[in-house]
């Protein structure tokens, strides 16, 4: 294929740059981002540079896409209303946190901010113990009433974080089993399936996440799809992740968290490709947008990696 094209949407702008692969041109131009639906201002640019280059959808190999969608849902709380099941005891995990003072000299400090209301959140009886063995069965006929209150709750996604999820996730597959069958419409996100990783702060607030975005990540990415059809564009479709690796609509539907920082990363990796062109090996990457304001550092050529992180103090 002769065009490969790369979009950034952003909360403001689209811009997209298009790589002519055969004479190593490359063209690039800048839209306005449509807010009430993102795709049409990504499609805008595809048009217009289709207008002043002449190709044809045929010719456009594949499409990379970085994206704000999911921080800017985030950041402007766009989110639908969630659920959260959890082991009995264990349901305020999002509440304490990691007993970390943002601010250790204050006399009233900000409480940890959560997504799930405390009404929202179900305890239900079952453990699995740390080697995955299991120790309590889990309570099905407790996680059906669960599942029948989220359901006339008109509830938006669900998340489900057990202890030792990571070892054994037998517990939550049945529990995602028990809420298919009450609530098919209701998307459902596993701890053991977002993160399966030690530690049950940092997993069930992944996976929080992951649930609230899975309804605004999927709209957004079927619209999408849809508009890429009617343009008779055909390319392979690939959107950026928050390391910078790229995933497929599908992939990035289920697991929408992982693209909370595709936007940013995708700068930082371009920063530290800069980097060598330069010859500069330390760096300090900003990208300013409309909404968030993003900085990354490039130390001996290479983009710093970190393990943890957190958006709007989530």
């Amino acid at each position: 294929m002769k065009y490969r094209i790369a979009v950034d949407v952003g909360g403001t702008f689209t811009d997209l740059m298009m790589l002519d692969a055969e004479t190593g041109e490359v063209h690039a131009l800048k839209t306005p981002t449509t807010p009430a639906d993102p795709s049409e201002g990504l499609l805008t640019g595809i048009a217009e540079a289709k207008g002043r280059l002449g190709f044809e959808p045929g010719e456009v190999g594949f499409i990379l896409h970085g994206t704000t969608i999911a921080t800017n849902a985030v950041l402007e709380r766009k989110l639908p209303e969630g659920a959260l099941i959890a082991n009995r005891g264990f349901t305020d995990v999002l509440e304490i946190g990691r007993h970390v003072r943002r601010e250790p000299y204050t006399l009233k400090p900000t409480p940890q901010t959560v997504l799930v209301p405390r009404n929202r959140r179900y305890g239900v009886e079952g453990r699995m113990r740390w080697d995955g063995s299991e120790e309590t069965p889990l309570d099905e006929e407790a996680v059906a009433g669960i599942a029948r209150e989220i359901s006339e709750a008109g509830i938006g996604a669900v998340a489900v974080a057990f202890l030792h999820a990571y070892r054994d996730p037998a517990h939550e597959r049945r529990v995602e089993e028990i809420l298919t069958g009450a609530a098919p419409g209701i998307p459902v996100s596993l701890s053991s399936d977002v993160s399966p990783e030690i530690r049950e702060f940092e997993r069930a607030s992944t996976t929080v996440l992951n649930a609230l975005l899975v309804p605004v990540a999927s709209d957004y990415l079927a619209r999408l799809e849809a508009r890429l059809r009617d343009a008779r564009l055909s390319a392979r479709l690939y959107l950026v992740q928050s390391n910078g690796g790229v995933t497929t609509p599908s992939q990035a539907a289920r697991l929408p968290v992982r693209l909370l920082l595709s936007g940013p990363s995708g700068g930082a990796m371009a920063a530290a490709d800069l980097s060598g062109a330069l010859k500069r090996p330390n760096l300090v990457a900003v990208d300013m947008g409309g909404t968030s304001f993003d900085v990354s550092v490039v130390r001996g050529g290479e983009s710093t990696v970190v393990t943890e992180g957190e958006i709007d103090g989530l």
